[in-house]
């Protein structure tokens, strides 16, 4: 009986406050926030005589009867801090109870949310009256204007935006633009790029779906995840999940543990929730799912992989325009990833060595500068890749083989570079060249492409042949904590140079092969046709004038009758001469200007000066009679030439490489 007379007091109390400042007099005395304040006050006091508020902690005791500003000192402040942490704003030092520049900053972020303005930090009557309302538990927090916002709502049943007031991990993403409309919701799997996860890798990707609103907007606003029937999975291979949408913003997050996660039969579950994520009508958006994994993981939890997360059946919780909600999938195993887990990735760092593919072809190198004639700097080796996984990695020595053989040119200074820039120098100490102390960083899951020079010097007419090679146990480096990188594999090998103090370069500007002449026998079934190729050929001198034989002479530049120099090769097997592939009294022609522009008449052909570039088209063709066809390729092997220093010579850096063969045709 006491409680009903205090409550019909208080009530009548309320009703006089009302009526009193109808009075213009009052009307300029009391502002609105002071009569909300007072209301508030007089609800608290009804609410203490009626058995009080029922609430705990710090919103138990977030009843506020005075103004706190910079400086105020006493429990009140203690309890405004306690409320404001409790709901999500920072106040590092904690409730300490002193207001401070750390309360003030907690406030001014707590008044713009709930609108309340100017939001400057002092905490007066309208802000006590926000408070205390929303400490009372009743409703939709004081100021919300957002229409399907009922009691204790955090989103609107109708818009999906936030309620005034609320705070929430992930927030509100889009509002729903169809109200009154009811939906449907679709979940199907999406691609990750999961696989295995290592110990200590943060927000992996382990699930991923799509969801697909019809008819209707829907807000997605709770996500379920199996985890299981044991509790492995939270206890021990992952600490923290995410719920992360395609921009790569987090709409909630939660720790794993034994408050978190629930069990529900023989299964462990757990919920993402507090967020409004609005898929737009007949579109799809793909969420995934995150997860942090453990520092530390048993050996023995590890070979018990793979783990599989999974949405749970009907998982996906989203409400329409209606306001109806919606749930999907129908089965949990609709949309599941099994995950194996691995040992961290500083643990398992790696490198892989392979040539690059712009390696350097063979090719004939004509070292003639410097005061003796016989040098060439900076000539390419090789070139080469290393990809570092799993983690990123210092190479901090490298060691390469350089190889020599015949002549007398050397490439005793050798360099190593990286990304246009000189990161090691290294003399030969007999075929090996060690790099120490390069210190280059590879990051983790890429490839960086290193290339072998050197300075050649000491060459003469006498070709030598230079080869440079990497192995992988020439590669020494560190993974992010110090540890030596212990798996390494594969291996890159340059082509060989041809080395040379005078001598022609040689390059392919084009080549072409055509079918001619096709003619047929019915009663012998034998048809005969044949194949021309023609090789547009540019010739430099180096080094000195270098002549060349004609088709006549006796040491021409090509040879139908040696596939040193000319040859063919038939259904791709290895080129062979021309004459060779003439069968059935057939023959091979070769034919070639004797004295192109730029070059001058000798006894044996041509000869060019020292520094000058001729052009040249050679042409072979051959003449196949039989009774089945087969492809047929024309291949440049190599090229005659002569010096008066050098004697006879020919260049062989063509050998069998594609790029001096033409494409192929069928014959007969």
């Amino acid at each position: 009986m006491k409680k009903l007379i205090a409550s019909v007091f208080a009530f009548a109390m309320v009703f006089a406050l009302v009526g009193s400042v109808s009075a213009p007099q009052a009307q300029a005395q009391t502002t609105m926030a002071d009569l909300q304040a007072m209301i508030t006050t007089l609800q608290a006091q009804l609410a203490a005589m009626s058995g009080g508020s029922g609430l705990t902690g710090a919103a138990a005791q977030s009843m506020f009867n005075t103004d706190l500003t910079m400086g105020s000192k006493n429990s009140d402040v203690s309890s405004l801090q306690a409320l404001l942490i409790s709901k999500g704003y920072a106040i590092p030092a904690g409730a300490t109870g002193y207001f401070g520049a750390q309360t003030l900053s907690a406030v001014m972020k707590w008044q713009a949310d709930a609108g309340i303005m100017p939001a400057a930090g002092y905490f007066g009557p309208k802000s006590r009256a926000a408070v205390n309302a929303m400490s009372m538990g009743g409703g939709t927090p004081v100021g919300s204007t957002v229409p399907g916002c009922g009691a204790g709502a955090m989103f609107s049943s109708t818009t999906g935006a936030a309620c005034s007031g609320t705070t929430t991990p992930g927030g509100t993403t889009g509002t729903i633009s169809t109200p009154g409309v009811e939906g449907t919701l679709s979940i199907t799997s999406a691609p990750t790029s999961g696989g295995t996860v290592y110990e200590g890798e943060s927000m992996r990707e382990v699930l991923a779906f799509k969801a697909k609103a019809q008819s209707s907007d829907i807000a997605i606003q709770r996500v379920k995840l199996d985890l299981g029937t044991a509790t492995t999975i939270y206890n021990k291979i992952y600490s923290k999940v995410y719920l992360v949408d395609d921009s790569g913003k987090t709409l909630a997050s939660s720790d794993l543990n034994s408050s978190s996660v629930i069990k529900e039969g023989s299964s462990y579950f757990i919920t993402l929730s507090g967020f409004s994520y609005v898929v737009s009508k007949d579109t799809t958006k793909t969420l995934t799912v995150k997860m942090d994994v453990r520092n530390s993981i048993d050996t023995s939890d590890i070979n018990n992989s793979p783990y599989t997360v999974r949405l749970a059946a009907l998982g996906v919780r989203g409400i329409d325009g209606a306001g109806i909600d919606q749930f999907s999938p129908a089965l949990a195993i609709d949309v599941s990833k099994a995950t194996t887990v691995s040992a961290s990735l500083t643990d398992s760092a790696a490198l892989t060595l392979s040539a690059n593919v712009n390696n350097p072809l063979s090719t004939d190198v004509i070292a003639a500068d410097g005061s003796a004639d016989n040098e060439l700097l900076g000539v390419t080796l090789l070139s080469f890749d290393v990809k570092a996984t799993k983690d990123k990695v210092l190479l901090t020595d490298l060691v390469a083989t350089v190889t020599r053989s015949a002549g007398t040119a050397t490439a005793s200074s050798t360099f190593l570079w990286v990304d246009g820039v000189q990161i090691g120098s290294a003399s030969l100490s007999g075929s090996t060249a060690t790099f120490s102390d390069i210190d280059y960083t590879i990051a983790k899951d890429s490839t960086k492409t290193f290339m072998l020079k050197a300075d050649i010097r000491s060459a003469s007419s006498v070709t030598t042949t230079i080869n440079a090679s990497v192995a992988n146990l020439g590669l020494t480096g560190e993974n992010t904590i110090g540890d030596s990188v212990t798996d390494r594999s594969g291996s890159a090998t340059g082509n060989n140079v041809f080395v040379r103090n005078i001598g022609p370069e040689f390059k392919l500007v084009g080549s072409s092969a055509t079918r001619t002449s096709v003619s047929s026998n019915d009663l012998t079934g034998f048809a005969t046709s044949t194949g021309a190729a023609t090789f547009n050929l540019e010739i430099k001198a180096v080094g000195g004038a270098i002549s060349f034989g004609s088709v006549g002479s006796t040491t021409p530049m090509f040879s139908t009758t040696t596939s040193t120099t000319m040859a063919i090769s038939r259904n791709g097997a290895t080129a062979v001469s021309l004459s060779s592939q003439a069968a059935g009294g057939t023959s091979a022609v070769l034919s070639y200007g004797a004295n192109p522009t730029g070059s001058t008449a000798d006894t044996e052909g041509f000869t060019v000066p020292e520094g000058a570039t001729v052009s040249i088209p050679v042409t072979t063709s051959l003449t196949i009679s039989a009774n089945a066809s087969n492809n047929y390729a024309f291949q440049i092997n190599g090229v005659r030439w002569y010096t008066a220093a050098a004697g006879q010579q020919t260049s062989t850096s063509m050998l069998n490489q594609a790029l001096w063969r033409t494409s192929s045709i069928s014959l007969p």
